[in-house]
């Protein structure tokens, strides 16, 4: 079994294009959120929040993924593209 680390303080996502439609974009997200999922160390009643990124040399900021484990052990998450900087 892989070992799970504690990514809060040194992860962030990068994905897509700066080019790419913010539909893209978006589906982007939610599919990289999916696979993170596996891999977050978050404790019980804890929150996560993660940046994801364009992956173009100069970075636009697209949205920012917050996850959420509660006392069952499940994790949610949300993606806000509120401060999307593109």
């Amino acid at each position: 079994m892989m070992e799970k680390k504690d990514y809060q303080n040194e992860l962030s996502v990068h994905c897509g294009k700066k080019t790419d439609s913010m539909e893209n974009l978006a589906k982007q997200c939610e599919e990289e959120a999916e696979k993170l999922l596996d891999s977050l160390n978050i404790p019980d009643g804890g929150e996560v929040s993660v940046p994801f990124w364009t992956s173009d040399f100069f970075s636009e900021f697209i949205c920012r993924g917050r996850f959420r484990k509660d006392e069952k052990g499940t994790i949610a998450y949300d993606l806000d593209f509120s401060e999307s900087t593109l």
